[in-house]
């Protein structure tokens, strides 16, 4: 078989594979963004601080004629660049629950009964602490979502320690919490209504469902309207990041041919091929590249749009989007001041509870509750140590978190501040206290 590749080509493809996988693996992908996230601190912290304070202020935009559109960079990446996360979650939230562990009823009680306890548990113990300290209750949000990147990379860590069923369970569990998020988002964290913007944005939701229907698949038409209503979206009032699930649920998840239908007409347009070809007839023979053309046509449309565009996206979301929104957000300042008045704040003491202690108790009380009901069943594995490991390890809510931060806690900036290192300390406690109840439990298994 010939061929055309250099051999310098041919040493570099036996290194690519391995790298590839590397770098798709999700504990790669939470490495990046705890990198991202140590370096913030770091920056904050040594003599380059006000170069990132500069850096999260610089101005960019677009100008047409007269009229000027600028952001700053911290405002379009926690405003733009995070509704492609928010749509890539739409994807995979879309993808399970028509083909994955949101389609099986018996698995959906178990995770909605643990997701639920997850969620109302760490809000509800944030509400008590600031009720009684007289800190700000709206910020009951911060402490309900998880990290799912940082949380798999703690499993990840313990390797062949922790039973795949354990590992699919706080996948679900951190899905379904994705859903909570953007609810409470859509719900709680929305200023007033525009109404002429918000029409504008039901208008184009209607074009997308229109595309989807006429059996559309070119994602420039997807991308096109669905920039209309991130724009429509930040008019009305409602976060931006809505835009990006709302895009995501209209994303075709149906192939166009069937895989018999696939055979067939690769092997017909296989047989048209001359294998006998130089690269230069590939090259520069039309008609011998529309062949092979039409192979590549013909294996697209076995495929689900859905799917190949969650795969597309998961690369640059975790090593682009998550770790420059982590960058530009952990920078916080570490000082004997900003630590005594992360003491004294009732939000900071909120999340940390709230993510340390409720996150834990509220899964192990919702499964204890749904099994009780008849409504849940354990998978093999995950017993009651277990179970408060993983709930700990959902408790690294870095990400998410600190999106709800800055939306419930926007007019006051050192009680940001203060809830930005609560999240990053609780989100640590979480991480080693769950690894370290993981690990026990496997040694006694």
């Amino acid at each position: 078989m010939q061929d055309y590749k250099p051999r310098l080509e041919q040493r570099l493809d036996s290194l690519r594979e391995p790298f590839a996988a590397f770098i798709r693996a999700q504990a790669t992908a939470s490495g990046f963004l705890l990198l991202a996230l140590i370096g913030a601190m770091l920056v904050a912290n040594s003599p380059f601080a006000q170069q990132l304070v500069s850096l999260q202020d610089y101005e960019l935009g677009l100008v047409f004629g007269q009229q000027e559109f600028t952001w700053s960079l911290l405002h379009l990446v926690n405003d733009g660049l995070i509704a492609v996360f928010f749509f890539l979650i739409g994807l995979e939230v879309k993808r399970e629950l028509l083909a994955g562990e949101l389609q099986d009823i018996r698995r959906v009680g178990l995770l909605l009964s643990a997701a639920l306890g997850g969620m109302l548990a760490p809000a509800g113990l944030y509400l008590v602490v600031n009720s009684l300290g007289g800190g700000v209750v709206a910020g009951w949000g911060i402490p309900m979502a998880t990290d799912t990147a940082l949380a798999i990379g703690v499993l990840a860590a313990l390797a062949a320690r922790v039973p795949r069923s354990v590992v699919a369970f706080l996948v679900g569990v951190a899905i379904i919490d994705d859903i909570g998020a953007i609810l409470v988002i859509a719900l709680v964290y929305t200023d007033r209504l525009a109404w002429p913007a918000l029409l504008a944005a039901i208008g184009s939701i209607a074009v997308l469902m229109l595309l989807n229907r006429s059996g559309v698949r070119h994602p420039l038409m997807y991308v096109a309207v669905g920039l209309l209503l991130w724009m429509a979206i930040v008019q009305s009032g409602v976060h931006a990041s809505l835009a990006g699930v709302i895009v995501a649920a209209t994303v075709p998840a149906r192939p166009r041919i069937a895989p018999r239908q696939l055979k067939k007409r690769i092997h017909r347009a296989a047989d048209e091929l001359d294998a006998d070809a130089h690269h230069e007839k590939v090259l520069g023979d039309a008609g011998t590249h529309d062949q092979i053309a039409r192979v590549e046509r013909v294996a697209q449309a076995a495929t689900t749009p859905l799917r190949r565009w969650e795969n597309s996206l998961e690369l640059p979301v975790a090593l682009l989007v998550l770790p420059l929104f982590a960058f530009l957000n952990a920078g916080i300042e570490l000082s004997t001041q900003s630590l005594r008045q992360v003491l004294a704040d009732p939000v900071a003491w909120g999340i940390v509870v709230g993510l340390t202690l409720g996150k834990p108790l509220g899964l192990w009380l919702g499964v204890r509750l749904g099994e009780r009901a008849g409504l849940a069943a354990r998978p093999r594995g995950l017993d009651d140590a277990r179970l408060l490991g993983v709930g700990l390890v959902a408790g690294v809510g870095f990400t998410m978190s600190t999106f709800i931060a800055h939306l419930a806690l926007e007019g006051t900036p050192e009680t940001l501040e203060s809830a930005k290192l609560a999240i990053v300390a609780a989100s640590a406690i979480s991480a080693v206290g769950g690894y370290i109840l993981l690990r026990r439990a496997a040694a006694r298994h």
